[in-house]
């Protein structure tokens, strides 16, 4: 492919966008949708259900859609899925205006998710094909200062919407408008290399086959151990906070919100600098350099005690996981074979979701034997260990 710039792509660009409108719309549906079974069931656990059932779809087919993604046209998938993502929050707009039971939504949540299983990894390997290698790591902080961005503005809208005007199917609908606006930029990328023709092998042949290629390539054994590292680490951030604000700290529970807001405002200056320094890091350093300091910087909170900083710890928190997920997506584009690419992502999706669950179970169990402090400590540690494995990983030749 002729070098372009990335700005001057209007590949990425298209795709860029249409990323950007998806993801402000999945994050209005879901606090959306999780206001809406609060309000109507006034259960934590019907809340966790939907957990289980937005997760349960990568972890069970995310390898199987995985395939079709790896035999078919990747922009035709896109726009399938985005249309029938649509169509579904339509019906779901309906439902929440009908006052439909929580089967139905859970069902309409879950068909949402089979959806994505098949949209994620055709996103990633188009976008292998119409971005230059060298202008990966821009493309890639680009896509996370987007993710970020519309997650922070969906959420916000989605508040508003169900505070101001106490109904919730104005945001569904307002979601399906998204996700067409998703379609017509996918549908307006032009010139896209076609996919190498393949022997269309039985699914859990080329299932096989496509575990066989990771585990014989290091460099693809290396980023889903720094994934799987990344999400062992990050889990218990989410969940470890709040004890330790008011429990350990005795901080006010008022503080929560500006302490995490550091850690969106330096996911969006951090992936903004990283555009302009492109040109300068590789994916592998940004993934090795940024999961050392990480790693640190989660141990430091065990001996954070001030609002002041924890809020510094989170603003930096903000600029090094943007670096490593901007180096992983960087290092996963340049790494894996693009008729691999959709196998790949369905394992990733695998990954993280299994590892997140044992890491919820271990760092509630150390958490309670062991203390909040622990916990972060132990949390740094895995990342230190898993970025010294991937190091060695990345410098193993690949089998034969």
């Amino acid at each position: 492919m002729p070098h372009q710039v990335i700005i001057r792509n209007p590949g990425f660009l298209l795709l860029w966008g249409a990323h950007a409108v998806s993801t402000f719309g999945d994050a209005l549906t879901t606090l959306t949708l999780v206001l809406l079974i609060t309000e109507r069931t006034h259960s934590v656990a019907a809340v966790g259900g939907l957990a289980v059932v937005l997760a349960l779809p990568g972890i069970a087919i995310g390898l199987l859609s995985g395939v079709y993604v790896d035999r078919g046209d990747r922009r035709r998938i896109m726009v399938v899925g985005d249309v029938c993502r649509a169509v579904l929050l339509i019906a779901l707009a309906a439902g929440a205006a009908t006052s439909a039971g929580l089967p139905f939504l859970y069902a309409i949540a879950f068909l949402q998710a089979v959806v994505g299983t098949f949209f994620d990894p055709a996103r990633a390997a188009l976008m292998q094909v119409i971005v230059p290698e060298d202008e990966q790591v821009r493309a890639n902080s680009l896509i996370q200062t987007a993710t970020v961005t519309a997650e922070l503005a969906g959420t916000a809208l989605a508040g508003v919407l169900v505070a101001v005007m106490h109904t919730y199917w104005v945001s569904f609908a307002a979601d399906a408008v998204t996700f067409a606006l998703s379609a017509a930029l996918v549908l307006a990328i032009r010139h896209v290399p076609a996919v190498p023709a393949g022997r269309h092998r039985p699914a859990w042949a080329a299932v096989a086959e496509g575990l066989r290629v990771v585990r014989a390539t290091p460099a693809l054994r290396a980023v889903l151990l720094v994934f799987g590292a990344l999400a062992f680490a990050l889990t218990p951030m989410a969940v470890m906070l709040t004890p330790y604000v008011v429990d350990t700290l005795h901080i006010t529970v008022g503080w929560l919100g500006p302490i995490q807001a550091g850690d969106t405002v330096g996911t969006i200056i951090g992936g903004a600098l990283l555009a302009l320094v492109a040109r300068r890091v590789r994916p592998r350093g940004l993934v090795l350099a940024g999961m050392v300091a990480l790693g640190a910087l989660i141990a430091s909170i065990a001996v954070t005690t001030t609002v002041a900083g924890l809020m510094a710890v989170y603003f930096v928190f903000g600029l090094l996981t943007v670096t490593v997920q901007t180096g992983i997506g960087a290092l996963t584009q340049s790494e894996v074979d693009n008729a691999l690419m959709g196998r790949f992502i369905g394992l990733m999706s695998i990954v993280p979701n299994a590892v997140s669950v044992l890491s919820l179970a271990f760092s509630g169990a150390v958490g309670a034997a062991l203390g909040v402090r622990t916990m972060f400590v132990v949390s740094g540690a895995v990342l230190a260990g898993g970025t010294a494995v991937a190091w060695y990983q990345l410098r193993t030749p690949r089998s034969a």
